[in-house]
C-alpha cells in the first residue's frame, strides 16, 4: 500500500510547520543556535499536539550537516535517514510496550557506545509515564550523568505520573491544545492541497470535534473525505460523526426556557429515530451548555474561549434568558448523566429523566399541578375589584387560564401554590443566585405572615442568607401585597405552627431581626 494517512502526510518537517506551538519551536531553535541544548527534554501535553513530531525535528536538527542551524535542511543524508526511520542511532521507544527494567537496562548499555551514522544519539521515549518504578530507577542514573553524545527526549500526556526525580533532570516544555482558528486554517490548507471542497461550517465542526488535537482533526477530515466524493457539507460531517446539529440543542434550550416539556421529549424522539448515539449526544450537550456559560460570562472573549463567531450572538441571547445559575444547574445534571448513559441499556430513558430534572420535576422545587379552567376562573371571580387577565401557568400546562391578579387581601391557602411559579420567575429577574437556591428547595406552608421553604440539606438552609430572604420577600410583596417573614427548614424537620404568636422568645428575636434592633435587657422579657 502506497497511500499514507493525512496525519502522516502532513506531519511537520520543520519547527516552522509546528502548528500552535510557537513557544516550543522558539525555545528549541534558540538552544540550537546558541549551543545551549539540554541533555534531556520532557515534552508534555495532550495527544495530537505535536510532541513526537517536535522530537523528530529536534533529532534531525542536532544531526543535520548544516549544524548549528535553527531548522533541519531535510536534504542531507542525516535528515533524510532520521525522517525515514533508517538511522540506528535515533531510536523511538514506545514505553507502553517496553516499560520494564530489562528494556531500560539495555538502553542504558547502548548509550555507552559512540554513534555510528550520525553526530548524536537521540532516544525518544514516548508515553514515558508508562514505565515501571524499577524502570524509572534504572533510567535515573543515565539522565543524571548522560554521555555527551546522547540526547533524551521524553514525551508524555500525563506528566503528573512521572517521579519528581525524573522531571527535575529534564528541561520541560508544555504543548498546548490548538485553537479552533488554528485547526480550521490547517484543515483548509489540507483540503485545498488535495483538491477537494469543504464548507467552512463543516471544517468548523471537524475542528470542534477534535477538541484541540490536530492529529484527531486530520483523521476525522480524512474519514469525511472518504464518505463523499463531492463537496463536503455540514450534514456529511454530522453523519460521519454520528452527531446532531447545534440547532437541536438550541431548540431544546428554548423548550426549557418556555417550559414546553412535550417539545423537549419530541426532540429526544427525533434523536433516537435518527439512530444517534446518546453518549455522544450528551457530550455535545455539555459542550453546548458550556458555550452558553462562556458566552454569557465572557461575551467579548467568547471567540478566544472557543465560541464559533456565527453562533456567538444566538448563544448570548439564549444564555441571557436562562441565567448563569440555571445554566450551571443544567450542566451539573448533564455531567451526572454522562457518567451513567454510556453503560446504560436504556440511555434514552436516562435522558428523559434528565429532561424532567431540567424542568424542575425532581423534587427540588414544588410545581403546582395544572387545574381545570372552570375551577380557577371561579376562584378568580370570588375576589372582586380586580380584572381577570391571562397568566403563564406552571410547567407542563399549555391551556391559557384566566385568573385574577393577586391582590393584597389574597387567600393564602388557596393561592400560594398558584403564586409560587410566578414568584420563582420574578425572583430570577431580581437575583439569579437566589433563584438557584429556591430551585434547590420546595414550598412549605404560609400562614399569612411566615413563608416556609424546605430544603433537603443544611447547606442550602445556611446559604439562604438575609439578602436572599429580602429578595424573596420583596417579590412576594409586589405580587401579593404582603411582606412575609422567610423561614428555612430541613425537610422532615418539625415546624411549630404560629410560633410567632405563641413563643415570646421567638417574638422578641423576630422583632429584632425585622427592625435590626438590639436586645438591651432580657431579664423582664416574660
Amino acid at each position: 500500500m502506497t497511500y499514507q494517512a493525512l496525519y502522516r502526510q502532513w506531519r511537520p518537517q520543520t519547527f516552522a510547520e509546528l502548528v500552535g506551538q510557537e513557544h516550543v519551536a522558539r525555545t528549541l531553535q534558540n538552544a540550537l543556535q546558541q549551543g545551549r541544548l539540554a541533555h534531556a527534554y520532557l515534552f508534555c501535553g495532550p495527544r495530537g499536539t505535536g510532541k513526537t513530531s517536535a522530537a523528530k525535528i529536534l533529532a534531525k536538527a542536532v544531526n543535520c550537516e548544516q549544524n548549528p542551524t535553527r531548522e533541519p535542511c531535510n536534504q542531507c543524508p542525516a535528515c533524510v535517514g532520521v525522517q525515514a526511520g533508517r538511522v540506528m542511532d535515533v531510536l523511538e521507544i514506545d514505553a507502553a510496550s517496553n516499560r520494564g527494567i530489562d528494556e531500560i537496562r539495555e538502553l542504558r548499555e547502548k548509550t555507552r557506545y559512540a554513534p555510528v551514522e550520525v553526530r548524536c544519539k537521540v532516544y525518544i521515549i514516548d508515553e514515558v509515564h508508562m514505565l515501571t518504578a524499577e524502570a524509572f530507577n534504572a533510567l535515573l542514573k543515565t539522565l543524571e550523568e548522560p554521555p555527551p553524545q546522547v540526547l533524551f527526549i521524553l514525551a508524555t500526556t500525563e506528566p503528573h505520573k512521572l517521579p519528581a526525580t525524573i522531571i527535575s533532570r529534564c528541561q520541560r516544555l508544555d504543548f498546548h491544545l490548538l485553537s479552533l482558528d488554528e485547526i480550521v486554517t490547517r484543515l483548509r490548507k489540507v483540503v485545498s492541497t488535495v483538491g477537494r471542497e469543504c464548507s467552512e461550517q463543516a471544517l468548523l465542526l471537524v475542528a470542534e470535534e477534535a477538541a484541540g488535537g490536530l492529529r484527531d482533526a486530520l483523521s476525522l477530515l480524512e474519514q469525511v473525505l472518504s464518505y463523499t466524493s463531492t463537496a463536503v457539507t455540514e450534514e456529511d460531517v454530522l453523519t460521519v460523526l454520528g452527531a446532531v446539529s447545534r440547532d437541536v440543542f438550541h431548540d431544546l434550550t428554548d423548550a426549557v426556557v418556555n417550559q414546553n416539556l412535550s417539545r423537549a421529549l419530541l426532540l429526544l424522539q427525533d434523536v433516537a429515530s435518527a439512530g444517534k448515539e446518546f453518549h455522544h449526544f450528551t457530550q455535545q450537550a455539555i459542550v453546548y451548555y458550556r458555550n452558553l456559560m462562556v458566552s454569557l460570562a465572557c461575551e467579548k472573549d467568547g471567540a478566544t474561549l472557543g465560541i464559533a463567531e456565527e453562533w456567538a450572538s444566538r448563544l448570548y441571547d439564549q444564555a441571557q434568558r436562562l441565567g448563569l445559575g440555571e445554566i450551571g444547574r443544567i450542566l451539573s445534571i448533564l455531567h451526572e448523566l454522562l457518567a451513567e448513559v454510556r453503560w446504560s441499556a436504556r440511555p434514552r430513558l436516562l435522558w428523559e429523566l434528565a429532561v424532567f430534572r431540567m424542568f424542575g420535576y425532581d423534587g427540588t422545587c414544588q410545581v403546582a399541578p395544572p387545574q381545570p379552567q372552570a375551577t380557577l376562573s371561579a376562584t378568580a371571580r370570588q375576589t372582586v375589584g380586580q380584572p381577570e387577565k391571562p397568566v403563564k401557568l406552571p410547567m407542563g400546562t399549555n391551556e391559557p387560564v384566566l385568573v385574577k391578579e393577586v391582590s393584597p387581601d389574597f387567600d393564602a391557602d388557596q393561592n400560594i401554590a398558584q403564586l409560587w411559579p410566578r414568584l420563582l420567575e420574578q425572583v430570577k429577574k431580581e437575583s439569579v443566585k437566589t433563584h438557584a437556591l429556591l430551585l434547590s428547595g420546595e414550598l412549605g406552608s404560609f400562614n399569612g405572615k411566615v413563608l416556609e421553604i424546605h430544603f433537603s440539606s443544611q447547606f442550602h438552609c445556611d446559604m439562604m442568607e438575609d439578602e436572599h430572604k429580602k429578595a424573596i420577600s420583596k417579590v412576594f410583596q409586589r405580587l401579593a401585597g404582603v411582606q412575609p417573614q422567610i423561614r428555612c427548614f430541613l425537610q422532615g424537620q418539625a415546624t411549630p405552627q404560629d410560633s410567632v404568636e405563641k413563643d415570646p422568645h421567638e417574638l422578641i428575636h423576630s422583632a429584632v431581626e425585622i427592625f435590626r434592633g438590639q436586645i438591651i435587657d432580657e431579664s423582664d422579657k416574660q
